[in-house]
């Protein structure tokens, strides 16, 4: 692919658009740029980007901080965009570099819009999502689900047939969560982490997981941990005690078992299709003792009722 003619040093380009070199320098560093030295490494696109940073600066819309963290989340979440996509081409072409280019090229107009219109649709879904009134504390149940294992099927596969696992775990976890209206907040291999407003549609989420590869012949089980509690939010990602309680949770679950804390159990009180089944206190690293829950589908007997920590069926 054949972009803008790269005519600017970093010099030139902030000069062009009336701002220190030192913004210059910052905003490119938070868009994901490599190092602009004093060789011309900046085009046409670039001098408009930074002519739109420098805009919302001098109008008083935005200070320079919150321009650096849109353009550091636009940086970060393009470039992750940009590889898969590249990869994704790369693979209906053979890995031919010259005919992935070309395709590119074809398919650019198309994705450019299609980009336009799920991101203005994500504009919106976000600020339901993810904004709450002053005093109030953002709450989310999180959850991580994981291969078990993960070691000895890495050994098991070749390196094709390890990229189809990682991809289908990926797009299998993605649409489990999607469909019980919660939201990935990344995957690491074989790792994925979500978040969901409520406690019980994170339940749901969770079976969703651990059921979704039981007739994956290369994967021994994936295992799920969730917690609900308050939560930081940064930059699409989300922190905290609470992050790190479903983390070591997971890491407690076997393979096919979900498990959570009581408290976050408690929340499921009355919650059909359902078997809650208390496992008494584990040791959590980093927490201390933790009593803990099972979270199971019902047995045929339990369809239609509701179970609470505590009860057995």
């Amino acid at each position: 692919m054949t972009g803008p003619a790269r005519t600017y040093t970093l010099r030139e380009a902030a000069r062009e658009v009336g701002v220190s070199q030192l913004s210059a320098r910052k905003l490119f560093r938070a868009l994901g740029y490599a190092d602009v030295t004093d060789e011309p490494a900046l085009g046409a696109t670039e001098l408009r980007a930074l002519e739109l940073a420098a805009g919302m600066v001098r109008d008083g819309t935005l200070d320079e901080q919150t321009v650096l963290n849109l353009s550091r989340a636009v940086g970060r979440s393009l470039d992750r965009l940009a590889t898969w996509q590249v990869e994704s081409v790369a693979e209906r072409v053979d890995g031919d570099p010259r005919a992935t280019a070309a395709l590119l090229e074809q398919l650019g107009p198309r994705l450019e819009a299609l980009l336009a219109i799920v991101w203005h649709r994500m504009l919106e879904d976000a600020v339901d999502r993810v904004v709450v009134p002053a005093g109030e504390a953002f709450e989310r149940a999180v959850g991580f689900a994981d291969v078990v294992g993960w070691t000895q099927v890495v050994q098991s596969l070749d390196e094709p047939e390890l990229a189809g696992l990682v991809r289908r775990f990926g797009d299998v976890a993605g649409d489990v969560i999607a469909d019980n209206g919660g939201r990935v907040i990344k995957t690491v291999g074989d790792e994925v982490m979500f978040t969901t407003r409520g406690v019980a549609d994170a339940a749901r989420t969770s079976l969703g997981l651990a059921q979704a590869f039981d007739d994956e012949p290369h994967v021994p089980g994936v295992r799920v941990g969730f917690a609900h509690g308050p939560v930081v939010a940064r930059l699409g990602d989300v922190f905290g005690s609470t992050v790190n309680l479903a983390s070591r949770v997971c890491r407690l679950a076997g393979a096919g078992e979900v498990l959570t804390d009581s408290t976050t159990a408690a929340g499921l009180t009355g919650t059909q299709g359902l078997r809650l089944r208390p496992l008494g206190e584990r040791q959590v690293r980093g927490v201390g003792r933790v009593p803990l829950v099972s979270v199971e589908p019902p047995s045929r007997r339990d369809q239609g009722r509701g179970y609470a920590p505590g009860e057995h069926g």
